[in-house]
């Protein structure tokens, strides 16, 4: 059942429902069509307060940055409405060259001027000098809390030795954040992002989001790095950063998440 089925009627016109769209598994997204254009719509039912203004904002400040992403029609605390786009080809060159371009745009500090949502986890994005203060300190070690961990000791010695690595990140870039293959949609105009928790950090932690989920070809990395270079210590500096989805996603699904990330944990050790 649509939610303000008539408050989306004066805001578009009378619609008829197409069917559901693919997405994640925190809302729905349905596909509305009117004599005017086609809409998505994205809803769900016990969603932290503020979760699609995050997102809106996000897409917002993406699209600032000459990004591709959908356009937003209205925002409340019900819904996220945005312009259909009709599915395309598969084009990973031009995602690759658009990620490039969203890490391009920098800021003085890590983090952001606002907290953001990560799936339904609010991200605590205060501003930061320090990326490697940042990432263990309101990244890592808060999550741990939460899972109320038995092992934090060897987390502590992990920070520790992986902290000289994190430390050389370069200047803040804004990252999408939730760059896993379900958020890069390939429509009929090109690539387009969505669903997007953006903060400022280092550009690595999306390359690492989507080396952890797969999805993405090496059309898609020669591009980005063609326009980016590679880092020292890349390698390990991915491994590091998948700690963070992977601690994520034993916060609110459980499973063998929490192991995963042990064991990446324990080859530094």
């Amino acid at each position: 059942m649509l939610p303000a089925r008539e408050k989306i009627a004066r805001i578009i016109g009378n619609f008829d429902l197409v069917g559901g769209l693919s997405g994640g598994d925190i809302a729905t997204i349905h596909h509305l069509r009117t004599q005017s254009g086609d809409f998505a719509l994205k809803s769900g039912e016990g969603l932290p307060q503020g979760m699609f203004a995050s997102e809106a904002f996000g897409l917002k400040l993406m699209a600032e940055c000459n990004v591709a992403t959908p356009e937003i029609i209205e925002q409340n605390e019900d819904f996220l409405l945005m312009r259909y786009l009709a599915p395309g080809r598969r084009d990973e060159r031009s995602a690759g060259v658009m990620l490039a371009r969203l890490h391009s745009r920098h800021a003085e500090q890590f983090g952001l001027d606002r907290d953001t949502y990560l799936a339904t986890r609010l991200q605590n994005n205060k501003r930061n000098a320090d990326w490697a203060d940042f990432y263990f300190r309101q990244r890592i070690f808060p999550l741990l809390g939460e899972l109320a961990v038995s092992d934090l000791m060897r987390w502590e010695k992990f920070s520790e030795r992986a902290r000289p690595f994190v430390a050389g990140c370069g200047r803040p870039a804004l990252l999408h954040g939730d760059l896993w293959s379900g958020n890069l949609y390939y429509s009929v105009t090109g690539p387009v992002f969505i669903d997007p928790a953006c903060y400022f950090g280092d550009p690595l932690i999306d390359i690492a989001m989507t080396r952890l989920f797969g999805g993405f070809g090496g059309d898609f990395y020669q591009a980005y790095h063609a326009v980016t270079g590679k880092r020292e210590s890349e390698a390990d500096l991915l491994r590091i950063y998948q700690l963070y989805p992977l601690l994520v996603h034993a916060r609110l699904f459980g499973g063998g998440y929490y192991r995963n990330a042990c064991a990446l944990r324990d080859a530094f050790l």
